[in-house]
């Protein structure tokens, strides 16, 4: 198994769709009930939940951290291995092969007893691998009837997984099948190709799961021999959060790195790639009814001191909002796509920036071009002040939402410990709170240029045409109600 809103009419709640919010108390207003939106609370302080990151390594070399929650009677764990695809070697395929082996079975009982007994007691499991690592998580009561039949399972998975020759060959197959269906994807395809233009012989610019020969010709040997250095307890990071005590995750996580092979060899580092020099382009030809656009060139990596900087620069241009400037330009004054954004993908080797949209096939060129000349723009004038308090805004309310349940702190913890970094949730708001235009200018020109975005499109070959003219003022709303009419 490999794992790769509700919807509220009313001009006061659409905005959020794009925007996640802080929740705030409001005093009550002597004038008359209003409904407002929720955008107007960014302007309030925001505390973070006081939550104590208990950290500690185990005699094999394995790194646990730990979060206390007594709100729900819930734990979540998340344990992960650097067994990405970037340690296949000469046998792509090899990594996903071995990842895909610990669901299929363990000695006495098949993937369906399996899926049944966590369903039983009411257990969620989950899987999946990148290019950096394969990970597994857990969500179970805390109770001990629930939690110790499905960690113990959980930790039978991780140590002894099925591996026979009809179980690989079955794999194999599901492998072969999940790369004709991504070939099939224009997405997937050109994200693939983007990769395989910025990093040419990379481990990053193979694909997750191999080729369809590699797999193929893939041992039973193999695998196992993989796993036995890949899935060992030198090379384990394992993050929990929920209703435990210290003792409790301390004996939980022993319980895990006892179950696992020992390996006192870690698993290499992937190298960093060489930086291109030269943009490229790349069309690929397509029947569709839109063209499929992404722009790409290398950036750093989190732990580098410019990430913050660079991230807060990135998500003023192209961020999730409506009013990003790449939104604003494209969709709000010109109708060309329903939503563009640019991405900075989490890979521990190598930076990116990935700027990703769609677009009508007649006007493809021109928006690829007036993004380039956005992009230049601001790399010249650097952001507003305007613009970057409305975005140090937005982050302090996505950094109270986010701290506001189990499943958001497990998540950013877990970036912590895969990424390395600071043992502070708060430690990328902190950083960014302080943050000056001039210092995120410094930062983008010191690691990105204009002229260096290589580019991918997928669709059809059209006569091009003009881009419309943009509209005046972009609309700054998803709203399509008349001004006063709002939603019950």
């Amino acid at each position: 198994m490999n794992k790769f809103s509700v919807f509220t009419l009313g001009c006061v709640l659409l905005n959020s769709l794009h925007s996640p919010l802080a929740l705030a108390e409001t005093q009550p207003s002597t004038s008359a009930p209003r409904l407002q939106s929720l955008a107007e609370l960014d302007q309030q302080p925001i505390a973070s939940r006081a939550l104590n990151i208990h950290a500690w390594k185990s005699p094999a070399g394995g790194k646990v951290l730990f979060i206390r929650t007594t709100e729900l009677p819930i734990i979540d764990l998340h344990v992960s291995f650097a067994a990405g695809s970037a340690q296949d070697g000469a046998h792509p395929g090899l990594a996903a092969a071995t990842f895909s082996s610990i669901n299929e079975g363990v000695p006495g009982k098949n993937l369906a007893s399996i899926l049944e007994i966590f369903d039983s007691l009411g257990a969620k499991f989950d899987m999946n691998i990148n290019h950096d690592r394969a990970s597994l998580s857990l969500r179970s009561l805390a109770t001990g009837e629930k939690l110790d039949p499905a960690l113990q399972l959980f930790v039978q998975m991780l140590g002894q997984p099925q591996i026979s020759d009809t179980v690989l060959g079955r794999i194999k197959n599901q492998l072969i099948k999940q790369l004709k269906n991504q070939q099939q994807n224009p997405d997937l395809q050109i994200n693939q190709v983007l990769k395989e233009m910025l990093l040419p012989g990379h481990p990053y610019a193979q694909r997750v799961f191999g080729t369809a020969e590699s797999v193929s010709e893939l041992t039973r040997a193999q695998v196992q021999d993989f796993h036995r250095k890949a899935y060992s307890s030198g090379d384990l990071l394992i993050t929990l959060v929920g209703d435990l005590s210290l003792e409790q995750a301390q004996a939980i996580s022993l319980q895990i790195i006892n179950a696992l092979p020992a390996n006192a060899d870690a698993m290499p580092a992937t190298p960093a790639p060489q930086p291109t020099t030269e943009a490229s382009v790349r069309h690929i030809e397509r029947a569709s009814n839109q063209t499929h656009v992404l722009l790409g060139q290398l950036g750093v990596t989190r732990q580098h001191p410019d990430y913050v900087a660079l991230s807060v620069a990135h998500a003023i241009f192209g961020g999730q909002r409506l009013s990003s400037r790449l939104m604003t330009e494209l969709r709000g004054k010109r109708g060309l796509t329903y939503t563009a954004q640019l991405k900075m993908p989490p890979l521990q080797a190598a930076g990116l920036a990935v700027i990703e949209f769609k677009t009508r096939p007649q006007y493809s060129e021109g928006a690829v071009a007036l993004v380039q000349s956005l992009y230049r723009d601001f790399l010249k004038e650097g952001p507003t002040q305007q613009e970057l308090d409305e975005a140090k805004g937005y982050l302090r309310s996505v950094n109270a939402l986010t701290s506001a349940s189990n499943e958001h702190i497990h998540a950013r913890l877990v970036d912590i410990n895969e990424q390395d970094l600071p043992l502070d949730l708060d430690f990328p708001i902190l950083q960014a709170r302080d943050l000056t235009v001039a210092q995120i200018k410094a930062a983008l020109n010191r690691h990105f240029d204009a002229d260096r975005w290589s580019v991918v499109t997928a669709g059809p070959t059209v006569q091009q045409l003009p881009l419309p003219t943009p509209a005046i003022q972009a609309p700054q709303s998803m709203c399509r109600a008349e001004p006063g009419i709002v939603a019950s």
